[in-house]
């Protein structure tokens, strides 16, 4: 696919992997909105984006709540038109064990990491169906594919957020959506702070490529699912 002019949606766009996702797509031609709940990350996205070109708006929105994802959906029709293609990326973690773990922060795990995706998809696909075209991307991880000890909430939603996925494939192939899971594992962003050896990770636009490699493929090719892994293996 040419990316060229693509309206493209990436949540949790404001640093790490959705930050350098939306540059790579930028740089590729795409029209990128970005979007987060703290308005200075995205302003400054946005701006490095735009010094080359009018290619990128900044749009605040908290994805766990269902108005303000469709405010921005009904802004980006309204400057641009339909989104081409969503990028389900926001995410948090807590890295505890789960009789330590609070409702406050299990609630958050599972509203920005899983239910996020499902509110965003639902406020795109009826105008992707109607155009039998679209694709949709969710960052997933390799916490949703294993099990690691003190991930308990972080694990339940990658693992919900992979099976939800693998349902809006096989639920909306035949209307020509395609639907992919990124498994990435450890990544140098700030979701692990100084829990782990930041050297010995993935930056964030080593997986951006293979967000970028997804946008672009052909309408023929539907990519269902990509594991990356630091060269390392598992931290």
């Amino acid at each position: 696919m040419n990316l060229n002019a693509k309206i493209v949606w990436i949540t949790g766009s404001g640093r790490g992997i959705g930050a350098a996702t939306a540059c790579a797509l930028a740089a590729r031609g795409a029209r990128v909105v970005v979007s987060a709940r703290r308005d200075d990350d995205i302003a400054r996205v946005a701006a490095e984006i735009n010094a080359d070109g009018d290619s990128a708006l900044a749009i605040q929105c908290d994805v766990q709540k269902n108005s303000d994802i469709l405010q921005l959906v009904k802004q980006t029709q309204e400057v641009w038109g339909s989104i081409d293609i969503l990028i389900n990326n926001a995410g948090v973690a807590t890295f505890k064990k789960i009789l330590d773990t609070s409702e406050e922060e299990w609630d958050a795990m599972l509203n920005t990491n899983l239910k996020s995706a499902f509110l965003c998809t639902k406020a795109v696909l009826p105008d992707m169906i109607r155009r039998r075209s679209g694709k949709i991307i969710n960052v997933v991880s390799v916490a949703g594919k294993q099990a690691y000890v003190n991930c308990g909430g972080y694990c339940a939603s990658k693992f919900g957020l992979r099976g939800f996925t693998d349902v809006l494939r096989m639920e909306h192939r035949h209307h020509g959506i395609q639907v992919t899971s990124i498994i990435a594992g450890a990544t140098s962003t700030d979701i692990w702070g100084d829990a782990a050896d930041h050297s010995l990770m993935m930056t964030p636009e080593h997986v951006a490529q293979a967000i970028v490699s997804i946008c672009e493929a052909g309408d023929s090719t539907h990519i269902e699912e990509i594991v990356l892994r630091p060269q390392g293996g598992d931290l």
